[in-house]
């Protein structure tokens, strides 16, 4: 009886790792496709639109119209701030 509750035992373990050992994605879970895909010549534009991201003509745009409103790129537009008078930190 011994012999017998090893064997079985021993054949449910090599049968789990042959399971988890099978090549491909057996227990993945399926991946859906991406709309619009481009074929051909792949410009950066539509690398930044499959991954879901603002495209670099998006943000040359953006960085204009900031521009005619009188808005600077980072840190660059901000003054120092004046301390308020008899104010502790």
């Amino acid at each position: 009886m011994s012999k017998r509750k090893f064997l079985i035992i021993t054949s449910l373990i090599l049968a789990v790792a042959v399971f988890a050992w099978t090549s491909g994605d057996a227990l993945a879970q399926e991946k859906g496709t991406k709309d619009k895909v481009v074929k051909g010549k792949v410009t950066t534009d539509d690398v930044a639109k499959y991954l879901g991201k603002m495209t670099p003509t998006e943000q040359k745009a953006a960085a204009k119209r900031n521009r005619q409103l009188g808005l600077y790129p980072g840190i660059a537009g901000r003054a120092a701030q004046a301390p308020a008078p008899g104010g502790t930190r």
